[in-house]
């Protein structure tokens, strides 16, 4: 007998997901030309929202009906976050004026989802498995400076110390008081529902490999919209360079899931490695010098983090079974 491996109902959520999480960013991100650090933050904040609003768009058509506060607060997340964006392209607001929007309505919003999944104390409750996920924050924390290395030596030790200070004591609060909306919007989809797919299909590491590609995929449109015209080459390029070190995340993060089944562990992780990407840069540079300020040594520490990551491929989270 043949095995059908998607129903009607799950091709109709996989088209949906796949136009709102890819499809969308194509669309408006060329749209929004701001100058500065804005021109990274504003559409990374709103790609972010994308990933868990699709899963939820595709459970809303397929039930026909809105079910839960999870799927209100990101429908609503997504009508305030592409509202600003469209004014934002019209140019009725300018870039400050849309960044200052989404901070405030991020905040708002993380502290509803944050309070509301404590309440719950369901599946996704943030404290679930505790002590397994402190372990595995702070051993992240470690490997975070290891990429960060070249950057930490120019600094000094005492801006090191404050670096890891920062990530173990009050990173955490940020993520999850103030960003967390975020975080969560990629972090539900890759690995609380794209993931388990993914490994149900292909095995748990293939499918977590596809995962990586898929995830760093998705950044595409990012990258197209930080860059100078006519640098279509040097993206692809910059997309080579970071495949490895995102299938790595991708291996690290989902060994993390496995271990502890906390989603907010990924969001916590996710935000600590996105906050040690940039420590360092007071302002974002282009596509082009991003690729050609890549040294040597910072190649190898590079290197040596994804290395350290991918290990977790051989690990007994990703040993049991073929199939999740």
């Amino acid at each position: 007998m043949e095995t059908i491996l998607f129903s009607k109902t799950d091709k109709i959520k996989i088209v949906t997901f796949v136009a709102v999480a890819f499809g969308l960013p194509w669309l408006l991100l060329p749209q929004i030309r701001v100058e500065g650090i804005l021109a990274y933050n504003i559409p990374a904040s709103y790609m972010m929202i994308l990933p868990t609003f699709g899963i939820i768009l595709g459970r809303i058509i397929c039930e026909r009906k809105i079910h839960g506060w999870f799927h209100w607060i990101y429908t609503i997340a997504f009508i305030e976050s592409t509202a600003v964006m469209v004014l934002c392209a019209a140019k009725v607001i300018t870039g400050k004026a849309a960044d200052d929007m989404l901070t405030v309505s991020s905040m708002a919003l993380s502290i509803v989802l944050l309070l509301g999944r404590m309440i719950d104390e369901q599946e996704l409750y943030p404290f679930k498995d505790l002590k397994k996920a402190i372990g595995i924050y702070i051993m992240f924390v470690a490997i975070a400076q290891i990429s960060n290395l070249p950057q930490l030596i120019h600094a000094g030790a005492l801006r090191t110390a404050d670096e890891i200070v920062s990530n173990l004591l009050f990173a955490p609060i940020d993520i999850f008081v103030v960003q967390s909306i975020y975080f969560f919007g990629e972090e539900y989809a890759w690995r609380g529902c794209l993931q388990g797919r993914l490994q149900n299909i292909f095995g748990k590491r293939m499918g977590v490999i596809l995962l990586g590609i898929i995830w760093e995929l998705w950044h595409m449109p990012l990258w197209f919209q930080i860059s100078e015209p006519g640098q279509g080459k040097l993206i692809v390029l910059l997309v080579l360079m970071r495949m490895p070190y995102v299938i790595a995340l991708a291996v690290f993060f989902g060994w993390a899931y496995m271990k502890t089944n906390n989603i907010w562990l990924c969001v916590l992780i996710h935000g600590v490695n996105n906050a040690a990407v940039s420590a360092f840069d007071s302002d974002l540079v282009t596509v082009a010098d991003t690729v050609e300020s890549v040294s040597v040594f910072d190649g190898i520490m590079t290197a040596v983090a994804v290395i350290v990551m991918l290990l977790f491929l051989f690990t007994k989270e990703y040993r049991k079974g073929e199939r999740v």
